[in-house]
């Protein structure tokens, strides 16, 4: 079996050097004897020769998926990771690129998994997920010039000039607000994730036009904007909506939150569509979960990841892309909502 050491005897250089090639520490490497080390590298077959066109290239073939979550939390309460898991590794299966998925042991944790990933230069591109208004993670790939993809429209100063896909957030949400205030609903609540997420910035924005178009109020008593998962998001939605006077409607902005809702209107003895309207977020089929079709917004987490990274593949490969991608949502009308009546709307 041919080693490291064989190759750096035939090549005249060290182990070090060699295994500066295989690493991709091309800048600790002069050309001429990079070529030679891969060349030797071939002749003895000591890598497959797909392997020796990547280093040749300077390309890995493969691309990264950092969820910058804690892994219980996005395994054990996240509906979207599978879809969009799904759509990725169909893109990279039909371009021949690896993907490499991570998380992370506390949110966002930019100096361990982002600089040492690029230190490495194990990867082409990146996907960024869970964007936030300002994220400093779009100033460092910038600096470190390497492709990549948001997944969700950035905002913000380090959000000029980025690539990114994403659904009709704005569009979708102030839709679907409307449509509660076709049935006469007045007292809508928004629950959301913090407000720091571009994802519950934009939504909100949709909910606030929606009221606007309309000459309703924004009010922020009926807004629950927070970091909450699990139990502990079911036990803030509780306290929050029996502080509140009146509501009649429930607008919630991920599938978690729509599932934790409609436990805590179900415990408050509060009756789904009769007493209290409910228009969700629905990345899977809610039905078997709630026993009644939910009305919501339908996303499409699948095809939202095979287009992310079917567009980072060709910003690796040099392609022209559009620097906006929108995947349309749409809004799915189902049994959780119910026209009122005026007497209703201004008890």
């Amino acid at each position: 079996m041919v080693t490291i050491a064989e190759i750096a005897r035939l090549a005249g250089v060290s182990k070090a050097t060699v295994s500066n090639v295989l690493n991709g520490k091309i800048e600790q490497v002069g050309e001429e004897t990079r070529q030679r080390i891969l060349r030797i590298m071939e002749e003895v077959g000591y890598f497959p020769h797909q392997a020796a066109r990547a280093l040749k290239s300077k390309r890995t073939r493969t691309i990264a998926l950092l969820f910058p979550h804690m892994p219980l939390r996005l395994v054990s309460s996240s509906f979207f990771f599978p879809g969009f898991l799904t759509g990725v590794a169909e893109a990279c299966e039909d371009f021949n690129y690896q993907l490499l998925v991570t998380t992370s042991w506390k949110d966002c944790d930019t100096d361990f998994h982002y600089e040492s990933l690029l230190r490495s230069r194990s990867i082409d591109g990146l996907i960024v997920s869970d964007v936030f208004y300002d994220d400093p993670r779009f100033a460092l790939l910038k600096r470190a010039d390497i492709p990549f993809i948001s997944i969700g429209k950035p905002e913000g100063e380090t959000g000029k000039d980025i690539c990114w896909v994403d659904h009709n957030q704005e569009e979708i949400a102030e839709k679907a607000v409307e449509y509660l205030i076709t049935l006469h609903h007045r007292d809508i609540v928004f629950i959301g994730l913090s407000q720091k997420r571009v994802y519950t910035l934009q939504r909100l924005r949709g909910y606030r036009r929606a009221l606007e178009r309309t000459s309703l109020p924004y009010r922020e008593n009926l807004v629950l904007c927070e970091e909450m998962w699990g139990e502990e998001a079911e036990k803030r939605i509780a306290l929050f909506l029996q502080s509140l006077p009146r509501f009649t409607a429930l607008f919630t902005i991920g599938q978690n939150l729509t599932l934790n809702a409609v436990k805590v209107v179900e415990k408050l003895g509060l009756r789904i569509p009769q007493e209290v309207s409910i228009l969700g977020n629905m990345e899977t089929d809610l039905e078997k979960f709630l026993g009644f079709r939910l009305s919501g917004v339908g996303v499409k987490p699948q095809v939202l990841g095979y287009e992310t990274a079917k567009r980072l593949i060709d910003l690796i490969e040099g392609k022209a892309i559009e620097r906006e991608k929108i995947i349309e949502a749409e809004l799915v009308i189902g049994e959780s909502c119910r026209l009122i009546s005026d007497n209703e709307c201004y008890l």
